[in-house]
């Protein structure tokens, strides 16, 4: 092992503890989860849960530890401790394994690349888990009634479906929606729920 070791560069020997270390937090925060005692990242989404600037209310914060996003992109929570760890642990693997072939400023150009794709795709993945999480609690039932906004054109006369922002068991939710009205509901008007047509499409008026 110390043989292998010292055949290594300082920049994949650094690379190597950086990514061991993400690895191993990662493989424990599994572990964890798979127990339920880990709070994993619904600290990031508990209470307001961003879904393309629709909060959406209402989530437990089951978090044990502090996970609270320091950035957000187009209602993704990139910068968390997961989204780190993600990003250290495949860019440094990534950095690691070229590191042997290539040069290093290369290589860790790549790792960067590679750690930003992993922390974004496990961001992406958390917010629809959790969009489907909460989509699955809902009862439009409950939407029958109440105002909203329009959030994406709703053609007229049903001749299409738009989507519209409404409360729905005290959460600010995001459905699709069609309306029986002559005129296009445009986005930013506000909307009166008639009856619900189907599971999830609301019909709506404007009001």
């Amino acid at each position: 092992m110390s043989q292998w070791w010292e055949t290594l560069t300082v920049f994949q020997q650094s690379m190597f503890v950086v990514a061991s270390i993400a690895t191993i937090i990662m493989t424990i925060f599994l572990i964890l989860m798979l127990f339920g005692i880990e709070g994993g990242e619904a600290s990031a989404y508990a209470g307001d849960v961003d879904v393309d600037d629709v909060d959406l209310d209402g989530e437990p914060d089951v978090d044990g530890i502090n996970d609270e996003p320091l950035s957000s992109f187009s209602g993704l929570k990139i910068v968390t401790v997961r989204g780190v760890l993600a990003f250290l642990a495949i860019g440094g693997w990534t950095a690691f394994s070229l590191g042997e072939v290539i040069q290093p400023w290369l290589a860790s150009l790549l790792g960067v690349v590679a750690g930003g794709i992993a922390a974004f795709l496990l961001a992406y993945a958390i917010r629809a888990a959790y969009k489907l999480e909460n989509e699955g609690n809902l009862d439009y039932q409950n939407a029958v009634g109440m105002t909203g906004t329009v959030y994406i054109r709703v053609p007229k006369a049903r001749s299409g479906s738009g989507k519209v922002s409404v409360l729905v068991q005290e959460r600010l939710s995001e459905a699709d929606a069609v309306t029986d009205d002559l005129d296009d509901l445009l986005p930013g008007e506000a909307i009166e729920v008639l009856s619900v047509d189907g599971e999830t499409t609301l019909v709506v008026k404007r009001k």
